[in-house]
């Protein structure tokens, strides 16, 4: 779920670090001298107990070396498409380890570089073992696995996830790993009949149990079987330096959509892992749920996305009366009005007072509350920040800095690229201090 439309991405400060590291990295994955004599070394510097080196694997270098280690299967793949008519595009390949987290499989098709970006993740050391020993998790020790839900059927909605239980807000509800991973470009880019047969292939080279739980998934925008359980339970992912991928996750994909959703994901490139955070407290009986569009859209904005799912959404705000859907409207307008003078006040391209933060500020925690947007106060916190360190405000500043930081910590768990954002923001707010020191000492000298 997107937790923030027209705002920074949750993970852009992330991405701003990958880019900068880029060539770098993609120098590392070629270069065959990172290959040690320590093949167990990860490129990290990590120790695994998988003999892995992380070089590009395809069918010339098998031919040459004999070997697709770490991968279980001897790779399969396409012939590079043609671009333009002078340029060749990417190869595609069909990878597929196991054991992977337990009796599973993990079948990808990405690129052989990028495949090689993903080795670390491969092993089961590369979850922390908060999330190894989660009662939901396929990891989780013999007899302790203890699912605070059920999946049964939802009227209106096929299969869906039920709490058993009650589930606190901030509880982790789920931790589920994939089974097929696809780069995005493959929908695009191959013919329908060459990416049937890759991806009839991708789930064929998964455990038979495994491929009964995929193939027994909710199927809705026509056509071949397999690709379109793959288009109406895949997810955005990412693999290597934030490049897009589609993850089908077995059971996380059961979750149906709700435009006030009780939990959102947090996914790890390191763990390729997905963790299901409760939003809220959600008691026994509820259908647990999350947003498959941006948080904050207007009612015309989440039908027209839907759309893209092949449903019309009946959650109890878009089957509200018509008078309720424009008061909802009105206030998600009003909010991305709010941010918009924040932000402008906080770049300097508006002038704003201390009052006039103040009461915006007021009036945006009382729309999140009503409209049931929390998750988006993690923005809105650093904007209000940032406007306050403009008119030197500062200890307003760090009172919203620190506000911001707890959400920070709630919504990134252990992934420290996600906390570069709360870090950029404290960074700042630091600056402010030390030239309102130095101010006040020039003043008084």
């Amino acid at each position: 779920m997107e937790l923030f439309p027209n705002f920074p991405s949750f993970i852009s400060w992330a991405g701003i670090l990958a880019i900068l590291n880029l060539p770098f990295a993609i120098a590392q994955l070629l270069d065959p001298s990172i290959c040690s004599s320590d093949s167990h070394k990860s490129l990290s510097g990590i120790h695994h107990g998988l003999p892995i080196c992380p070089l590009p694997i395809d069918e010339d270098s098998v031919a040459d070396t004999g070997s697709w280690v770490p991968w279980k299967r001897r790779p399969y793949c396409l012939e590079p498409f043609m671009q333009d008519d002078d340029v060749t595009g990417p190869q595609f390949c069909l990878y597929t380890f196991e054991s992977f987290r337990g009796d599973q499989g993990l079948s990808v098709i990405t690129t052989p570089v990028l495949a090689a970006t993903m080795v670390d993740a491969l092993d089961d050391s590369a979850v922390p073992l908060n999330l190894r020993n989660h009662p939901s998790n396929s990891l989780a020790a013999e007899g302790k696995r203890n699912l605070a839900f059920t999946i049964e059927d939802v009227p209106g909605k096929g299969k869906g996830l039920v709490a058993k239980r009650p589930i606190k807000k901030w509880d982790i509800v789920l931790v589920d790993h994939p089974a097929l991973i696809a780069h995005m470009d493959i929908f695009d880019v191959l013919g329908s009949e060459i990416r049937e047969e890759i991806l009839e292939q991708a789930l064929k080279q998964l455990p038979e149990e495994q491929r009964e739980e995929v193939m027994a998934l909710e199927r809705s925008m026509g056509g071949e079987p397999i690709e379109d359980i793959l288009k109406t339970n895949i997810f955005g992912v990412e693999l290597g330096f934030e490049i897009p991928h589609l993850g089908l996750f077995p059971i996380a994909s059961r979750i149906n959509h709700d435009c006030r959703p009780n939990v959102f994901w947090r996914y790890s490139v390191r763990t390729l892992a997905v963790e299901v955070i409760a939003l809220r407290d959600i008691e026994p009986g509820d259908e647990i749920t999350q947003s498959y569009v941006p948080l904050g859209l207007s009612y015309q904005d989440r039908t027209d996305d839907l759309k893209n799912w092949g449903f019309t959404c009946t959650c109890a705000l878009c089957a509200a009366s018509a008078h309720s859907r424009t008061t909802s409207d009105k206030h998600r307008q009003q909010l991305q009005h709010i941010y918009y003078t924040l932000n402008e006040g906080a770049s300097g391209r508006s002038n704003i007072t201390s009052g006039a933060i103040s009461s915006l500020a007021g009036e945006m925690e009382s729309l999140v509350r009503d409209e049931g947007l929390e998750a988006q106060l993690l923005v809105y916190y650093g904007v209000v920040a940032r406007a306050y360190m403009r008119v030197g405000e500062l200890d307003a500043a760090r009172r919203y800095v620190e506000m911001s930081e707890e959400l920070w910590m709630r919504y990134a768990g252990q992934e420290e690229d996600y906390l570069a954002g709360m870090q950029q923001l404290r960074y700042e707010l630091g600056e402010r201090e030390r030239m309102a020191v130095t101010d006040r000492k020039v003043g008084e000298a």
